[in-house]
């Protein structure tokens, strides 16, 4: 029955409501999520659950085996420009050149927000109400506002076995 439901709920949002939005496999997204791109420009890669209320507000892509919690928001850094002197920020026009990039194996907590351009490197992890303005390293656990790397995943060779270990299983899922 979830399957199903999942079936239509991807419907709804990815053939109707944003029919522009590239989608892998496996994708998990509530109805209440609100997709917007400048350049029409998100995919959302293989096995991605993004939980309710998440906002996409600019060019975007996820990677792999993506967690993404409720409240989670993706925004320009850039969406009005403001330093022209004699012109309001109302007349002033859009930036929208930045996207932002989330690696394989990322899990993104409650109510984060990620302001572009951002790349958070694979296997991190983001505190729930971090606020990112600036990349985040692979493996990195950040937290905070503006968000800083607090402790890592892995040592360097606990991520070596790690990413050996898992390109191992991608090579036993690839023979099946």
């Amino acid at each position: 029955m979830k399957n199903v439901l999942n079936t239509v709920r991807n419907f709804i949002l990815f053939r109707l409501r944003y029919p522009w939005v590239k989608m892998g496999k496996n994708v998990h997204c509530k109805l209440s999520t609100f997709f917007f791109s400048p350049h029409k420009d998100i995919t959302l890669c293989d096995n991605v659950g993004i939980g309710p209320g998440c906002y996409f507000l600019c060019d975007t892509l996820i990677g792999n085996k993506v967690m993404i919690a409720a409240s989670v928001a993706f925004l320009n850094s850039d969406d009005h420009v403001h330093n022209l002197v004699g012109k309001t920020i109302w007349d002033s026009g859009r930036g929208d050149q930045y996207k932002i990039i989330v690696g394989d194996d990322v899990w993104i907590g409650h109510g984060v927000i990620i302001l572009s351009p951002a790349i958070i490197g694979k296997g991190s992890i983001i505190a729930a109400g971090a606020v990112v303005t600036k990349d985040i390293p692979p493996y990195a656990i950040a937290g905070g506002n503006p968000a800083r790397v607090i402790k890592w995943r892995f040592n360097e060779e606990e991520i070596e076995r790690h990413e050996r270990l898992l390109a191992e299983g991608q090579a036993l899922d690839d023979n099946r």
